[in-house]
């Protein structure tokens, strides 16, 4: 299995509409795929975080590379003030506070 966590801030309170009605149909996109094993969105420090966790990476890359999440992706950089992925395999679903400890681990936050 893969796992894929991905942390960010917006640039302004008034990017929040367009950046949450994208990430929604996002997830959307990944909840309804039968090789995701797991989705999830959760804040915490004041980012916002999306977890998922795929059978294999070529599962994950289709789903990154289309719909709905390749649309958010292409708007994140200007909406969004730190948007960093990281993904690690895993041989469970990792909880939320065991994938943030991951991605702190192995990314930089942007100021």
């Amino acid at each position: 299995m893969l796992a894929a966590i991905g942390g960010i801030s917006l640039k302004h309170w008034y990017n929040a509409p367009e950046f949450f009605w994208r990430a929604r149909q996002a997830y959307h996109q990944a909840k309804g795929d039968p090789l995701c094993l797991h989705a999830a969105v959760f804040r915490q420090d004041g980012l916002y975080f999306s977890l998922s966790v795929w059978h294999d990476i070529e599962a994950m890359l289709i789903f990154a590379q289309s719909g709905p999440h390749r649309r958010v992706m292409m708007a994140a950089d200007r909406l969004a003030n730190v948007n960093r992925f990281y993904h690690f395999t895993c041989i469970g679903v990792p909880t939320s506070d065991q994938a943030i400890q991951v991605w702190r681990q192995n990314t930089q936050v942007a100021e």
